[in-house]
């Protein structure tokens, strides 16, 4: 099965915190899921365009992923920040019932290993990325970057998180 993994925003057009970025941390986590899913025999397809400005990276991001016709599904990768820096846990967004089913596989890892919020899936359906994608897609908030503990372990142990989320869309897979 085909997977896509965006790795969510641009080089410098991200969240930062604790002395990281956000596109920085989520390509080690996309690389991580990438040997992940085609250690298990999938085909992963990581999409990335570091060089392009947000609105530019978003509508590349969507048009690569609409080539991919044969995808079962698609996951943004990305890290939260807040002001706050208490502000601490992962969430899984989705827009459409599929994505919701999505979303909810992958919280129920993800969360458990960054816990802290109220909410473990979001419906966001202004999220220009869960609007223009064919394939079902989610989008992983990894975190806060703005937190030492959710940036410190996406930075020193990022095959955990990884290994989490894959967990999430080999459970959704089994339901398909």
């Amino acid at each position: 099965m085909k997977i896509l993994i965006d790795i969510g925003h641009a080089e410098g057009s991200g969240a930062r915190g604790n002395g990281c970025e956000e596109h920085e941390l989520c390509t080690v986590i996309g690389r991580e899921l990438k040997a992940i899913f085609e250690a298990r025999g999938d085909e992963a397809v990581v999409i990335d365009f570091p060089d392009r400005g947000n609105a530019g990276d978003l509508a590349a991001t969507a048009q690569e992923a609409n080539r991919h016709g044969d995808a079962v599904c698609g996951i943004s990768l990305h890290m939260d920040c807040a002001e706050s820096a208490g502000a601490r846990g992962g969430h899984v967004c989705y827009v459409s019932a599929r994505g919701k089913e999505l979303a909810e596989a992958i919280a129920g890892h993800l969360c458990a290993l960054l816990p802290g919020r109220a909410e473990r899936t979001v419906k966001r359906s202004g999220l220009y990325i869960l609007k223009h994608t064919r394939p079902v897609w989610v989008l992983c908030e990894c975190g806060f970057i703005s937190n030492v503990g959710d940036c410190a372990l996406a930075k020193g142990r990022p095959r955990e998180v990884a290994l989490a989320i894959a967990r999430g869309v080999q459970e959704f897979l089994r339901t398909e």
